[in-house]
């Protein structure tokens, strides 16, 4: 039997990065809110203590931050006509459990999209005419830079991002991205100190005429506190990044950035180990008045809320959409519905270079340290005669 709980103003499902920010923003305006994660509570001293958290095997071979497909999968097909087969293994798609979500495997790479990508449809069309995307299913987004530059700052002050900005209000920075959009300010802490190969590379970029510039940084260059009081510590370079949680409080996570100060505020609470089955709605379905819930030991709640936000993974999101009946599921035949519609992935591709007569010691590292040009990426060049839009950034790490 499904127990009734006492009311919340605001309930999240997924307490990561989105689900932090949003929480701690929404207690600041007095709301009672409660965050449902369906991992458990993680934290720095205990779960990423610095006695075992470069433990390989654990964190980088058995994932142990992640959601493992035992517990949870996702099936996968190409097209209509196959058979949806359950992933075993989830590749690339490496989505968090737990407090703090992926935010706490992440390496800590933090970019801003171009106003160019927020206005994709009109852009392209503008430059290159509609016959060249007929095929494409690319809309606008409905904002543009401008509109998100102020939420862009907000975040890197949040995190302590360490990079070089390449354009301050309209006016173009030495050695920062000359590509990017117009940014209100710097960003709060100095680019990290480059390592060989990376130093290399960026000498080779600007000898070809390229642009490098310090990749935007979660991992600090220095000691920093935040807007919040909370500081974080300088990065070791100790190489363990991504897919470990940070034992120095020197990577950028809702552990570091925000749970010290969410988790004192009176008017919040989380409930972990719980995983939300749907969002419950109101007659009409036009608004949420709740989720129903399952705890550990499998009993099963209904928590009404005047607000739900769904901020899980990417993929949950949907499926929870889906599972509640909110909005209309794509359908790939007719093009129908915008539920589960074009969802993409991050695509990369590398190269490894060897030489005889260089030692670049690859193990002193951080998670998001490096080089990167953006003269190939985006809009950034002339697509016209070309068979493609779009591009790519090329990073060194």
């Amino acid at each position: 039997m499904t127990r009734i709980l006492p009311r919340k103003d605001v309930v999240i499902v997924g307490l990561g990065w989105t689900g932090a920010i949003l929480a701690n923003e929404l207690t600041d305006q007095g709301l009672d809110v409660l965050a449902i994660e369906r991992g458990p509570w993680r934290d720095t001293a205990t779960d990423f203590n610095i006695g075992y958290a470069q433990d390989e095997l654990r964190y980088s071979i058995r994932r142990d931050l992640f959601l493992q497909p035992v517990v949870e999968t996702m099936t996968m097909r190409n097209d209509p006509s196959q058979t949806a087969l359950p992933m075993r293994d989830f590749g690339s798609f490496l989505p968090g459990n737990g407090v703090g979500g992926a935010g706490v495997h992440w390496n800590g790479h933090t970019w801003r999209f171009w106003d160019s990508d927020f206005k994709t449809k009109t852009n392209l069309t503008n430059k290159y005419g509609a016959a060249r995307i007929a095929d494409l299913q690319v809309e606008d987004w409905g904002v543009t830079g401008a509109d998100m530059e102020p939420y862009y700052d907000q975040f890197e002050y949040l995190a302590g991002i360490s990079g070089k900005a390449g354009n301050i209000k309209g006016q173009l920075q030495e050695g920062g991205n000359p590509f990017e959009d117009p940014r209100a300010r710097d960003y709060p802490n100095p680019p990290m100190q480059m390592t060989y190969a990376p130093t290399l590379f960026a000498e080779a970029g600007r000898s070809m005429g390229l642009h490098p510039f310090p990749t935007p940084s979660a991992n600090m260059s220095r000691a920093y506190t935040n807007p919040l009081g909370i500081t974080l510590g300088q990065c070791t370079f100790c190489g363990f990044c991504e897919r470990f949680g940070c034992a120095n409080y020197s990577k950028s996570s809702a552990q570091t950035t925000i749970l010290p100060v969410l988790m004192k505020k009176a008017n919040f609470e989380v409930r972990t180990d719980s995983e939300v089955l749907h969002v419950d709605l109101a007659s009409g379905g036009k608004s949420a008045r709740g989720v129903t819930y399952i705890d550990s030991s499998g009993e099963e709640y209904f928590q009404p809320a005047d607000l739900v936000l769904l901020c899980a993974y990417g993929l949950h999101n949907v499926r929870l959409m889906m599972l509640s009946g909110i909005g209309k599921i794509y359908d790939p035949n007719t093009g129908e519905g915008t539920v589960g519609r074009n969802y993409c992935y991050q695509t990369n591709a590398g190269v490894q270079v060897f030489y005889d007569d260089k030692n670049f010691n690859p193990f002193i590292a951080a998670g998001a340290l490096g080089q990167t040009i953006d003269d190939f990426n985006g809009d950034a060049f002339d697509h016209g005669g070309l068979d493609f839009v779009g591009g790519a950034g090329i990073n060194c790490i």
